[in-house]
């Protein structure tokens, strides 16, 4: 080899080096962006999906995902958070995740990458006699929220921003009725500056299907104790709505079950299904507005109330039609597949029967607000949840959920 060649093919080596020098540092530069992404804050829009996906033994896994918008199919899991026990929440930009086994409270916050980054100590209720059932927390302020303990009939306070226990403990014993042991307060909503939480009462232990003539609301201002307003006309309060004047819309549903084969506590008729208000800065329920869903609807059965706008329903009921014959026992009754969906148009009182989706069995009666836009869901016969988008004018398929449902879904930023 001649000293020429020799000269090249080294050349050739220190550039082939060279290239190998520099993917590295490419590499490793990648390696710090997406670092760097990981710890910093979200810049973009964001929207938290949890999935509640049901496992063969019957237990359930959680899986939580940071996506940019609302997902229009299945979300891949195998870039979500998994979690055994997740009740999620959304506070001041913060993800707020409690575990009922452990009985803690984790924060989190979202990264610029949409990676959940725990923020923090979790704070326990461990010490506090608070049990393993589903609880909703009301955020009061960045340094002042509750635990609403619909079981204990009590307020737990504690601090989101410090995630310590504050040791203030809230009586709200004279919102319970003793003896109906089933009792529920719905997550508070803001409206105003207050929040608002719905509370019911039934039993519906073995062989029991009682309700209480009536639903009542709690009220929880920033400079005021808890106050309790009680009304007899509505039955199973269970969501609260804000409008943008500042007025609450109060949704509760008397299922078709207690009236057909339930009894009233303490005697008299049973308390409708529809919607209720409260006009802003008011601890009363309006005496003159009342939509009365089952009068409007003329079912014996209301499955599922959702307020779509102020002028709008989406309810779920059991076939109107007069010559529907009803099931004669509960069993056959939660088997039914007669339920069907309607619009109902607030300002008339009239009812509109809707061919999509279809007449089936009753769906999940819950319902996610994503930038005004109301997200419902149905499981079909292979137990997929397909979550629907729903307008006035009516309801079009957005994404589904295999094996699972919609746990939350919620604007972060």
């Amino acid at each position: 080899m001649s000293q020429i060649e020799s000269n090249m093919q080294t050349a050739r080596r220190l550039v082939a080096l060279g290239a190998v020098v520099l993917a590295l540092g490419a590499a490793a530069c990648s390696s710090d962006d997406t670092s760097s992404s990981d710890t910093g804050e979200l810049k973009g829009p964001a929207v938290l999906l949890v999935e509640r996906v049901f496992q063969p033994d019957n237990s359930r896994l959680y899986y939580v995902s940071v996506l940019p918008d609302v997902p229009t199919a299945a979300v891949d899991r195998r870039q979500a958070v998994e979690f055994p026990s997740a009740d999620v929440e959304l506070y001041n930009n913060r993800v707020f995740i409690r575990d009922r086994d452990a009985n803690t409270i984790t924060r989190y916050r979202i990264s610029a990458a949409r990676k959940l980054v725990e923020d923090g100590e979790p704070v326990s209720f461990a010490g506090t006699g608070l049990g393993t059932g589903r609880y909703s927390n009301a955020y009061v302020s960045a340094e002042r929220a509750y635990v609403l303990d619909s079981a204990g009939w009590r307020l737990i306070g504690w601090n989101p921003t410090a995630m310590t226990l504050t040791g203030e403990v809230i009586s709200i014993d004279n919102m319970a009725k003793h003896p109906l042991p089933t009792g529920a307060i719905s997550p508070a909503v803001a409206v105003g500056n207050r929040l608002i939480a719905a509370i019911t009462w039934a039993d519906f232990t073995i062989n029991q299907l009682v309700t209480y003539p009536g639903s009542g609301v709690i009220v929880l201002d920033p400079t005021a104790p808890p106050a309790f307003v009680e009304e007899s006309r509505l039955g199973g309060a269970f969501r609260v709505s804000a409008a943008d004047n500042g007025d609450a819309y109060v949704t509760g549903v008397v299922g078709g079950d207690m009236h057909m084969f339930g009894t009233v506590f303490g005697g008299g008729p049973v308390p409708t299904s529809g919607l209720m208000r409260i006009p802003a800065g008011h601890n009363a329920f309006d005496p003159d507005y009342l939509v009365d869903v089952e009068a409007i609807t003329r079912s014996k059965g209301i499955w599922a109330i959702h307020r779509v706008d102020i002028n709008t329903l989406l309810v779920q009921v059991l076939n109107p039609d007069p010559s529907f014959v009803v099931p004669t026992n509960p069993t056959d009754y939660a088997a039914s597949k007669d339920f069907v969906y309607g619009i109902i148009d607030i300002p008339t009182r009239t009812f509109t029967p809707l061919a999509f989706p279809p007449t089936g069995g009753r769906s999940n009666a819950g319902n996610h607000v994503v930038d005004g836009t109301l997200y419902i869901q149905l499981t079909d016969a292979n137990g997929d949840a397909h979550a629907y988008a729903v307008a006035p004018s009516g309801v079009t398929e957005a994404f589904t959920v295999p094996g699972g449902d919609v746990w939350l879904l919620q604007r972060v930023q």
